[in-house]
């Protein structure tokens, strides 16, 4: 049995920006002026990391802004609600066909792996109808370290599976460098997709187990996939 934990943006869907403006509007609010998120780097990285950079970035000190962060994700977590829409969503290449035939394979389970909180992991999914693929995972919500977040989603998945996931059984799929990064601190098997905000090089430069272009390309997925189930 192989445990394949996804990211979310750039790597299953993309949101048109959605997730960034309504960040940077709940922070505006609760900064009373508008901040300036063009230096903050978003892509991989989980909503507290971002949200504190953001915090830093207004002048807030460290020692404010640890009781800040809760209130400031929930504004974030009560934006995006109310903006998010099926048609912010697009599916990327690949993603439904691979999604249908891992779900229909007993010899695959499928979990998250992604920096939105989960309730907003589940808000973008669910605007792109693709929740009932993903019953748990590791969120930004459960550590501000997305090296972190392995752990979390395989010890979830193991307990609703019912089914323990070694690490060298574990695959992350995911379009940014962090994916890549988490996955090696925890020991799994890596693939990069370049459908987000990271480019090929950059990715190549990480060294993945595998590197698509995107989702679409089955015959190396599917092999790749299978050599990780016949070890």
């Amino acid at each position: 049995m192989v445990l394949v934990l996804f990211d979310i943006d750039g790597t299953l869907i993309t949101s048109g920006g959605t997730g960034r403006r309504a960040i940077a509007q709940a922070l505006s609010d609760f900064c009373n002026h508008p901040v300036d998120m063009s230096t903050i780097p978003l892509g991989g990285r989980t909503d507290p990391a971002i949200v504190r950079d953001i915090l830093k970035q207004a002048n807030f000190t460290d020692e404010e802004i640890p009781e800040l962060l809760e209130p400031c994700l929930a504004l974030y977590t009560k934006e995006l609600e109310r903006v998010i829409r099926p048609d912010n969503i697009t599916i990327l290449p690949g993603v439904l066909p691979l999604l249908n035939q891992l779900h229909e394979d007993p010899n695959y389970s499928l979990a998250l792996i992604t920096g939105n909180m989960q309730q907003t992991a589940y808000m973008k999914l669910g605007a792109g109808n693709l929740s009932s693929f993903f019953p748990c995972g590791g969120f930004g919500s459960d550590h501000e370290n997305r090296n972190e977040l392995p752990l979390v989603a395989r010890d979830r998945a193991a307990a609703w599976y019912k089914k323990a996931f070694n690490p060298d059984k574990t695959i992350v799929i995911g379009d940014t460098e962090h994916d890549i990064t988490c996955s090696k601190h925890f020991g799994s098997w890596s693939i990069g997709v370049s459908t987000g905000m990271s480019s090929w090089e950059s990715l190549e430069a990480m060294n993945p187990d595998l590197l698509l272009s995107d989702l679409a390309q089955e015959r190396a997925l599917w092999a790749f996939l299978q050599s990780i189930l016949d070890r």
